[in-house]
């Protein structure tokens, strides 16, 4: 399996994942300013007047030659992203569970005027979320181990592709607060 190429507009930013196929369309089309990283060879077909098999080569981080307009750059907030943004760590125990033992909790309960949004959610082990319940934290006495935070653009890339190569999370890493919990 061929690592995707990471897409970033004129200004640097990163902007999706894109893969080799469609990296090479786009060199090809001459819509790169310009590539980074380490040079990877994609083999193509065999040339009918020469015999030789053709070969192209893509960076891993390719930049384009425009600035791209960005609908949203917040990550949708999904369990599956949720769990990555929490390193598939209990907000209360802090263990790490498979997914299947993961579950969505609302630090201040729906029920009692709590929003589903990034800043209020957390991802709970079962037993822990069935403690809690829909009780405010402080009735039960339990604390948050770490506080959830809204991802930007960078890390939903992160959390988009589980293949980064090495010089694609270091340019990414760049992008990312200082308080991500994505890499560490």
């Amino acid at each position: 399996m061929y690592p995707k190429i990471l897409v970033c507009d004129k200004s640097g930013m990163p902007h999706h994942w894109a893969t080799w196929e469609d990296g090479i369309v786009l060199k090809y089309k001459n819509l790169l300013s310009y590539e980074m990283g380490d040079i990877s060879v994609y083999s193509g077909g065999m040339s009918r007047m020469t015999g030789e098999r053709s070969k192209v080569e893509v960076a891993p981080i390719v930049f384009l030659r425009e600035i791209l307009k960005y609908e949203s750059r917040i990550p949708p907030l999904t369990n599956q992203n949720l769990f990555i943004r929490d390193r598939h760590t209990c907000i209360y125990c802090g263990r790490h569970y498979t997914e299947s033992k993961l579950s969505r909790d609302h630090i201040i309960p729906v029920s009692k005027g709590g929003k589903n949004i990034w800043t209020n959610v957390g991802t709970c082990c079962k037993t822990c979320n069935h403690t809690k319940d829909d009780d405010l934290l402080e009735d039960l006495d339990m604390k948050l181990l770490f506080v959830p935070y809204q991802p930007n653009h960078s890390e939903r890339l992160v959390m988009q592709n589980k293949n980064i190569l090495a010089d694609q999370m270091d340019f990414l890493a760049a992008f990312l607060p200082t308080h991500s919990r994505v890499l560490s």
